[in-house]
């Protein structure tokens, strides 16, 4: 068993926490709801753009993460791993979600064609009918992911200071011991 993960498997995280990091703080502080025909859609682009890198890169780390070597366990109680496993497992979960419904969301509307190709504004759709659904569980599921990494940070906090071991070190840079 490895200690720590391969240093492009630590790379893809420390830039899929970035770019998450970035999106959904920006998001939630400057983001405006889907504005009615006619209003101003150019704050969507790099929100977009984002989001469909930050969706690929999760897609590409659940590749590794089914292909990568498993790690020592860390010392904890059984009902504690259970959690972290879990707790895993709704992050992938959740940012598959928020970044399908997202690009639904964004091709039901043509707000993709608009906003990132240049096309005529007159094809945004609005948010209309099911797309306001969609937006809902984009917007449910990115508020929920949120809460999810801030507990996947505490736990990582939590356990530092409880242990004293610097398991950062495990999703860090250099050759593993």
């Amino acid at each position: 068993m490895a200690k720590k993960y391969t240093n492009p498997f630590s790379a893809i995280h420390w830039t899929h926490a970035a770019i998450l990091t970035f999106i959904l703080i920006g998001a939630t502080l400057n983001l405006p709801d889907l504005p009615a025909k006619g209003g101003d859609l150019s704050p969507f682009k790099g929100h977009m753009i984002l989001g469909i890198i930050a969706t690929a890169i999760t897609l590409i780390r659940l590749l590794m993460v089914w292909k990568r070597p498993k790690l020592e366990p860390l010392d904890m109680s059984a009902f504690r791993e259970t959690l972290v496993r879990w707790n895993h497992r709704l992050i992938y979960l959740f940012l598959i979600l928020t970044g399908a419904s997202g690009l639904i969301t964004a091709n039901s509307t043509n707000l993709g064609e608009v906003v990132i190709f240049g096309n005529d504004p007159s094809l945004y759709g609005g948010p209309d009918g099911i797309t306001a659904t969609l937006g809902a569980i984009h917007s449910t599921s990115a508020y929920t992911l949120m809460a999810l990494i801030a507990m996947h940070v505490a736990g990582v906090i939590f356990y530092m200071i409880k242990s004293k071991e610097n398991i950062l070190g495990r999703v860090g840079f250099g050759k593993g011991a």
